[in-house]
């Protein structure tokens, strides 16, 4: 199978950031969906190069050589034009991969009509989506890339720990947590020097954390987390900058369980039918709680240890990004319906 894959190889396409996400979780994988590496497109590299519309037009120029069997589009800002998908479709099944379209419902419109099949990795949006007649809509959790995430024997290091960019919510929770004489271990851009973490690193860190924690950085009304910001111009800038009105099951949901990791995550609609809560994942829907379930499950190792093992037998079973991926794929050309 010929799968061409229009994706930005380098987070933010800075190479000094490393992998992106979907270079990692959905490009790579695909090469084992497809049984031969996709042909790689990164457009954002090329409209710097060439300019935007010198861009679309190679793009068009690659898949009306190659004709591949599929090409998936991941689009990133308004570098691709989705005016010109219309002949990309004649000479493959052209379609979208989204990853914020919960709250990016803006961007999202202006592609789904152009394309012969998109992705959510939300279940309400891919219900509401069915529910407006949009029949290509395919739910596709993200899932994690088997090959780059696994449980390791590695003796524990961290009590508690949290692997994410900064955010002024996030900053919050630790802050209170400190307050309650418990430290997080904290990793990622925006925490300080020699906080950010190669990958092999961040699996690591999964593999060494007793309680792994999963922070929202969505839009947060929280009269307290509002008022803690004002001390801060840093916070507020980052408050008043914020586009993410909506949150939704994200990639960490599944990399710590994948690295056989202990997670408490905040609770978000959909996760319960990823994860079985407080057998396979633990889950909080308001961070005040947080505190109390830390002390729980660091006094309780064996449950807290069962509650991994079921995660991480969870994930080997059924969600791999490479199992997600194939059923993309397989729904994409008609093979089978996904439904959930």
């Amino acid at each position: 199978m010929k799968i061409v894959v229009a994706c930005m190889q380098h987070d933010y396409g800075d190479p000094s950031r490393g992998p992106s996400f979907e270079y990692q979780n959905v490009f790579l994988p695909l090469a084992d969906v497809a049984g031969a590496p996709p042909l790689h497109f990164d457009f954002l590299a090329e409209a710097r190069r060439r300019g935007r519309g010198a861009m679309n037009q190679r793009l068009l120029e690659l898949v009306a050589s190659e004709r591949p069997d599929l090409t998936l589009l991941c689009p990133f800002e308004e570098e691709l034009d989705p005016t010109a998908l219309g002949r990309l479709r004649d000479h493959t099944r052209a379609g979208c991969y989204f990853f914020d379209d919960p709250w990016r419902q803006g961007f999202v419109r202006r592609w789904i009509l152009q394309v012969d099949f998109f992705t959510t990795p939300d279940h309400v949006m891919y219900r509401r989506y069915l529910a407006e007649g949009l029949r290509g809509a395919i739910f596709t959790p993200f899932g994690y890339n088997e090959r780059l995430y696994r449980k390791l024997d590695l003796e524990k290091r961290y009590d508690l720990s949290f692997v994410g960019n900064y955010s002024p919510l996030r900053r919050w929770v630790v802050d209170r947590l400190a307050r309650e004489g418990l430290r997080v271990e904290v990793f990622g851009r925006g925490w300080g020097a020699g906080r950010w973490l190669e990958h092999e690193q961040m699996v690591e860190v999964f593999n060494r954390t007793r309680v792994n924690l999963n922070l929202s950085n969505a839009v947060c009304y929280d009269l307290d987390f509002l008022l803690h910001s004002l001390r801060s111009w840093r916070a507020i800038r980052a408050v008043a900058a914020l586009r993410k009105t909506r949150e939704q099951v994200k990639g960490r949901h599944y990399e710590i369980n994948g690295c056989g990791g202990f997670q408490l995550s905040y609770y978000v609609p959909g996760l319960n039918l990823a994860y079985e809560l407080e057998r396979e994942l633990v889950a909080f829907d308001d961070v005040r709680t947080i505190p109390e379930l830390v002390r729980l499950y660091l006094a309780d190792e064996a449950l807290r240890e069962e509650i991994a093992r079921r995660g991480h037998e969870r994930s080997l079973r059924e969600h791999s990004a490479q199992r997600h991926l194939g059923r993309m794929v397989d729904a994409a050309l008609g093979r089978t319906e996904v439904t959930r």
